[in-house]
């Protein structure tokens, strides 16, 4: 999927760029106001990056509690 960035003039959107769509093709529209948008796209990007990290180490402790036990 894909996100294209527009205004919305009345009942209309202009994009900024040509959705790679043919002509007639219904699609789904979803609309945030775009520092909304901005962030979540921002976090999903995060997300998708500590996904792709490497995994160091081991979890010691899974409660604080644990951790004054030792």
């Amino acid at each position: 999927m894909k996100i294209y960035k527009g205004i919305v003039k009345g009942n209309t959107i202009l994009l900024e760029e040509k959705p790679d769509l043919p002509d007639d093709c219904q699609a789904l529209v979803e609309i945030k106001p775009l520092d909304r948008a901005r962030d979540e796209e921002i976090a999903r990007r995060h997300i998708e990056i500590l996904r792709k990290a490497p995994k160091v180490g081991r979890l010691l402790y899974k409660k604080r509690e644990e951790l004054y036990e030792r």
